[in-house]
Order: C-alpha cells, then sequence, then structure tokens
C-alpha cells in the first residue's frame, strides 16, 4: 500500500509542479506580485523544479515592483553554472540590470564580466548598452566612449556619437568647485553651472563683509566680530559645501542626458 502511494505521488508530481507554476505565472501576468513571488518561493522550498528559473521569475516580481536591491539577492541564490546558456545569460543580465538600477555599479560591472568571461559564445548589445551607461555612472567617461566606439564598429551604426558633444566631454569637478568658493564666495557655484546662486551667495557673503568693515570703523567691535565676521564664515563654508553639491548635481544631470541618447541609440538597435 505504501508503495503504491509512493508511485502515485511520483507520477502527480510532474502535474502538481506545472499547475503550481502556471498558477504563478498567471498571478505574475496579473499584476500580482507579491503573490506570484510567494508562490515561485514555495515551489523552491518545495524543490520540485528548477531553481533557477523559480529564482529569475521571483526576481521578475520584485523588478516589477521597483525593489531592484532585492532581485540582486535573489539572483544570487541561484547557481549560475547551471542550466542552458540561455538560462545563464538570463542570470547575469538580470543580475548586472537590477544592480545598475540599485545604484550597485561595480556589482554591476562585475556581473557583466562575468557574462563575458563564463558566457563568451553570448553577445547581447544590451549587456553592451549597460555596460557602457554603467561607466557613464561612474564618471569614467573615457573607458565608455572607447566601448561606445567598439559598440559601433561591432553593430554596423551610422549614429554620430554623443561623446562628441561639448557638453558631456568635461564634467564638474566637485572638489575644485569647494576651493574656488572658499577663496572667492559664488565662484564655486558659477562654475557648477548655476549663475544664480552664485550671484545669490557672493552678495550675501559680501554684505555681511561689508557689515562687518563698517562695524569695526564705527566701534561696534563685538557686533562686527560675531555678527559679520562670524556669520560671513559660517555662509563661506555653508557656500563651499553647497558649491560641492551643486557641482554633483550637475554631474548627475549631464550623465542621465548622456544616459538617454545612449537608449536611444539602443532603440535603434533592437529595431
Amino acid at each position: 500500500m505504501i508503495k503504491f502511494y509512493l508511485i502515485c505521488i511520483f507520477l502527480c508530481a510532474p502535474f502538481f509542479i506545472k499547475a503550481q507554476t502556471k498558477l504563478a505565472d498567471s498571478l505574475f501576468t496579473a499584476g500580482q506580485y507579491l503573490q506570484a513571488r510567494v508562490e515561485y518561493e514555495r515551489l523552491l522550498y518545495l524543490g520540485l523544479s528548477s531553481p533557477n528559473e523559480l529564482l529569475l521569475k521571483k526576481s521578475y516580481c520584485l523588478k516589477a515592483q521597483q525593489q531592484y536591491e532585492e532581485a540582486y539577492h535573489t539572483l544570487q541564490r541561484a547557481d549560475f553554472f547551471k542550466g542552458s546558456d540561455s538560462l545563464q545569460f538570463k542570470l547575469y543580465y538580470e543580475s548586472a540590470l537590477n544592480a545598475y538600477l540599485s545604484g550597485k555599479y561595480d556589482l554591476c560591472l562585475n556581473k557583466i564580466q562575468e557574462e563575458y568571461y563564463y558566457l563568451p559564445q553570448i553577445h547581447s548589445p544590451f549587456l553592451e548598452l549597460l555596460e557602457i551607461m554603467t561607466l557613464n555612472q561612474q564618471q569614467n567617461i573615457s573607458e565608455a566612449n572607447e566601448k561606445y566606439n567598439e559598440f559601433v564598429i561591432r553593430h554596423h551604426l551610422s549614429t554620430s556619437s554623443p561623446y562628441t558633444a561639448k557638453k558631456f566631454r568635461k564634467l564638474k569637478n566637485p572638489e575644485r568647485a569647494e576651493s574656488m568658493s572658499h577663496l572667492l564666495p559664488g565662484v564655486g557655484q558659477l562654475y557648477a553651472g548655476f549663475p544664480g546662486r552664485g550671484i545669490t551667495s557672493l552678495a550675501i557673503q559680501a554684505g555681511l563683509v561689508t557689515f562687518a568693515g563698517v562695524s569695526f570703523l564705527n566701534g561696534y567691535y563685538f557686533s562686527g566680530a560675531f555678527t559679520g565676521v562670524g556669520l560671513f564664515y559660517m555662509f563661506n563654508n555653508g557656500g563651499a559645501r553647497h558649491a560641492h553639491y551643486l557641482a554633483e548635481k550637475k554631474n548627475r544631470e549631464i550623465i542621465t542626458k548622456l544616459n538617454n541618447e545612449i537608449k536611444k541609440i539602443a532603440s535603434e538597435v533592437i529595431k
């Protein structure tokens, strides 16, 4: 009798797995990502199906919910050396993509390099473009430019390079912006590309220096020192730090525009 039950379970298991997987897939298609990933995790726990495929599908649910870092960590539970080449590639690509979307650019490049090493037979323009965009995010513009030129040659593209545009060639140096603002208030903001804020910073600090000077000349040493000089010192340090922040902000804007150009090129490759 026990043998009979065991045989029945063995014969019915594939149908059960197929039905449960179909249920999870239908939940994902319906946009019920939380319920779908719970079902995928339950199948993983039962150990009755391919774990790599289930982990990949669970990562799709997390990515759809914009939980990119958790999606990345979910994929790291997979065995990247098992399954077909196409499945292995999807694991590498999704890992790199989720690392990129979560701002983990070093992890993204590591996964891309692993894919290149372990699956040299698969050449994906999506992965190449992701590598270029990641290098841009790391502000490694020269290497990204080299990779882009190789990409254009490899895929026989006639599109012009976005790296030739002057606005993309040189990023701002935040440390320089901060130093310039210490020496001459407002100049760091001007250098960062925010002239209005630079003029405002210069006007405020010039007014404080003037107030301190007038106070000293009229014998108001206490107010001149603590109000004029003290506030000038605070505004000068604050303005320098603000210039540093503005330079970083300008760099992020430049890189976002540059990567948007790369995305347009990606759409041409897809076509």
